[in-house]
């Protein structure tokens, strides 16, 4: 179908109702992120009055709970709220893809996530859109609008569309990441956090006032950055400090949008605080399905950008292991999760797991670690998932993990290089938990004391409902309907119909930013620990 008789299509989907019209009059839709945010410590500040502003969205609305991705990690949690897909679907698991054919991986890009974000397709049916600090939208592509990248941007690149908004940034002191990602050293000062924080209010608040637009999601990732620090170097009043400023930085950008603006406040993960932890990688080889390498030689691993540690740490890891006789080795790890990944022939350059024996040391693996106690008769393992269960989809096998492993709420879980396989009575460390919040807000919503639960890949569906815009029928997740008044049946439109579903190939077509120049990888033998 042409792109002329698509719009056609949308169009008339658009109509559809009860009547002529739909039932409910759309407003415009502000989504604000707080990464990293928990109703864990959200909850007391609530109670205490700290938060006037979020208060009064809850108040006026309704709240949930909001379940991220298996593991919990930023890089697959937004492309999810973002597409309303799985992992497998848009391909985007961990910071890091897999090469084919090697056990080398590559730092990913906007350009990896193999589905149209809602900008995208709000931009692609004619409304202006403004996107602020969405981790994982390096490059910036071409909206209707503004997009302004957030984490993973280099400072010194083309960070915003349009052309030119970037210097304009830059004269303003704006930030595009406050991690350490790229850069060697985090924007972790509290003042200084508060400082950025006050420069995007004001440019947001900006753009909110006028009249002109009808998507706006703004990202702060403070928070996420913030909490990070161990427990014995954190301050928690700066954390309560920090919150109470995004409160505030919400309250400007709620009145700034307008009586007429439905607003939404989301996380892509909690955080908590683990007193124990478990060694993936060290339990592997305990376990005899990682071998170890006798020659292996650890040197220190480079300080720097997070990019660079992280690609140096995964070289390290594999380069402690004797990969003839590995059977399945530690991947992606984040808070209370871990993956797990087989040593697979046909797959990885020297895998030895047959393709028949796939499913017989994937069943021995699961059965041994859910046979994992500490102390006696108390299961450190709470589910382990099959990779492609969780995430089907046509990327499934390519970058999801064999095996996901989820620990009990109180255990964290590492694949480190060195330290012991469990460890316990230890000072608390800081990081993420599957939890995140959900807030929504406006005349068209019903509001409901009771905490709701959502998935991510709920988002971007209901968020097209709240703007009565056709529902692409491959999205995954849930409109819940429920939510507004009048309740709104959903309009759903075939893919094949929508020409608003703009490949991501496409979008970038022609896009000079070069990411050649700016990839990291990790090589095996090119770091000096391979055989």
């Amino acid at each position: 179908m042409n792109s002329l008789l698509g719009l056609l299509a949308l169009a008339l989907v658009a109509g559809c109702g009860s009547g002529d019209s739909s039932p409910m009059d759309p407003q415009r839709l502000l989504v604000v992120g707080w990464d990293g945010a928990t109703f864990d410590m959200l909850d007391p500040m609530l109670r205490a009055g700290e938060l006037p502003n979020l208060a009064a969205l809850i108040e006026r609305g309704r709240s949930a709970t909001l379940e991220s991705t298996k593991i919990p990690i930023s890089s697959a949690a937004w492309p999810t709220i973002a597409t309303g897909k799985g992992v497998g679907e848009h391909g985007v698991y961990s910071f890091f893809r897999p090469v084919e054919k090697s056990y080398d991986a590559r730092l990913i890009s906007a350009k990896d996530v193999d589905a149209p974000p809602i900008w995208r397709i709000l931009s692609a049916r004619g409304h202006t859109v403004h996107v602020w600090g969405v981790p994982v939208t390096f490059p910036p592509e071409a909206v209707r609008g503004t997009l302004v990248a957030g984490m993973l941007s280099p400072e010194n690149a083309e960070y915003a569309h349009p052309p030119g908004f970037t210097e304009r940034l830059r004269a303003q002191g704006y930030v595009p990441d406050l991690g350490v990602w790229r850069q060697s050293q985090a924007l972790a000062d509290i003042d200084a956090i508060e400082s950025q924080i006050a420069i995007k209010e004001r440019l947001v608040c900006e753009q909110l006032k006028a009249t002109d637009w009808s998507y706006s999601m703004i990202v702060f990732k403070s928070l996420d950055v913030l909490c990070h620090r161990p427990v014995q170097n954190l301050r928690r009043e700066e954390v309560l400090r920090l919150l109470r400023r995004l409160d505030v930085a919400l309250g400007a950008m709620t009145e700034a949008a307008g009586d007429d603006t439905t607003v939404m406040v989301l996380s892509d993960h909690g955080f908590a605080e683990y007193r124990r932890t478990f060694n993936v990688h060290r339990w592997l080889m305990e376990a005899g399905y990682s071998a170890p390498n006798p020659d292996a030689k650890l040197d220190a691993l480079p300080q720097g950008s997070l990019a660079d540690f992280k690609a140096s740490e995964r070289a390290a890891r594999l380069g402690q292991l004797d990969l003839d006789a590995t059977r399945a080795y530690a991947v992606e790890t984040e808070g209370n999760f871990a993956s797990i990944r087989l040593n697979l022939a046909g797959r990885e350059p020297r895998g030895i797991v047959s393709e028949d024996a796939r499913a017989e040391v994937l069943d021995a693996i699961t059965r041994d670690l859910l046979a994992i106690e500490f102390p006696e008769g108390l299961p450190i393992v709470q589910a382990v998932h099959r990779g492609s269960d969780l995430y089907p989809g046509r990327w499934s096998s390519a970058i999801a993990p064999d095996l996901v492993v989820e620990l009990e709420p109180d255990w964290r879980c590492v694949a480190a290089t060195f330290g012991q396989t469990l460890t316990y009575g230890e000072p608390p460390f800081p990081d993420h938990s599957l939890n995140g919040i959900f807030v929504l807000a406006g005349k068209n919503v019903a509001p409901s004391k009771a905490r709701d639960h959502l998935q991510l890949i709920d988002i971007a569906p209901l968020s097209l409902l709240l703007l009565d815009e056709p529902i692409p029928a491959s999205f995954s997740g849930d409109a819940h309907a429920a939510f507004l008044r009048p309740a709104t049946e959903p309009k759903r439109i075939p893919d094949a119909d929508d020409p608003s579903l703009i490949s991501t190939r496409e979008a970038f077509e022609g896009n000079g930013v070069d990411l050649e120049t700016l990839k990291v990888e990790s090589r095996v033998k090119g770091l000096g620990y391979g055989k």
